[in-house]
């Protein structure tokens, strides 16, 4: 026989439309499970990031883990555990507080979008090294190092969109990725792309962390502290920022598309 054990979502971020945005699988545990159980569980569901839900005494505990590897932030999968939270569990708040390895973070319904709380990554530009003209195939405008992954501004949002990365040597660099961004045109401030092979992610979609970086790299350039960006990958999709001191405000949309329950054979 089997027995239901855990409700399982599958989410698309930082869209109004299906089959747009970063997907996720948004888990909801109803009891604590092993490191070795995540791992497989996200292998088994394949999504760029599959998100654990457990609720605890104050607010809910939040773990990312891509098909290879368990990671300290993720953004999209945050805002889809807020999205089927806020949908499915009768949340008697318009904020939830998410416990995670990288800090305390907040969720909160708006009238129009789910606004997340991060604190921002600071970026600072330097100087290229001879490796880094061989990451992508147009010339750098400027990079910069963000904490925990570098920037790379490129010429034009053309060359963003067509730009081809040679993975392999990206996996060589410091830090768990790399972006790639320009200016934009009306209604976008700037555009990207982010590339995490090192952590089982060729291509990410829609990501949040990386525009945790982003903000701080361009608020310096656009001397200002609120934007509109988009991510410029196969399924695309629009992040909104807002700058509040040490933080940074992501809102989005977000669609779900399939529910379900995990179920465990029990031999009787």
């Amino acid at each position: 026989m089997f027995k239901v054990e855990d409700n399982f979502y599958l989410i698309n971020a930082f869209t109004k439309d299906p089959f747009k945005g970063n997907p996720a699988a948004i888990v909801l545990l109803n009891e604590e499970k092993s490191d070795e159980w995540l791992k497989s569980y996200a292998q088994e569901i394949n999504q760029p990031i599959t998100t654990f839900v457990k609720k605890d005494q104050e607010g809910y505990n939040l773990r990312w883990f891509t098909p290879t590897s368990e990671i300290a932030l993720c953004g999209h999968g945050t805002l889809g555990a807020a999205n089927i939270l806020f949908e499915e569990c009768c949340v008697n708040s318009s904020i939830i507080q998410f416990n995670t390895e990288a800090g305390t973070l907040y969720a909160e319904q708006t009238a129009n979008k789910i606004k997340l709380t991060f604190k921002i990554k600071t970026a600072d530009t330097i100087e290229p090294a001879d490796h880094f003209k061989y990451l992508i195939n147009y010339p750098i405008r400027q990079l910069a190092w963000a904490e925990d992954r570098y920037i790379i501004e490129l010429g034009s949002e053309t060359e963003v969109k067509n730009a081809i990365p040679d993975m392999e040597k990206i996996k060589e660099l410091d830090g768990i990725g790399l972006v790639i961004t320009s200016r934009s045109h009306e209604p976008f401030d700037f555009v990207s792309r982010y590339f995490a092979p090192k952590v089982g992610i060729g291509e990410d979609y829609v990501t949040g962390s990386a525009h945790c970086a982003l903000a701080s790299y361009w608020k310096d350039i656009f001397k200002k502290e609120r934007f509109l960006a988009f991510q410029d990958s196969p399924r695309g999709g629009e992040i909104e920022m807002n700058i509040k001191g040490d933080n940074v405000e992501l809102m989005g949309d977000c669609v779900t598309l399939i529910k379900g329950n995990l179920h465990r054979i029990v031999i009787t």
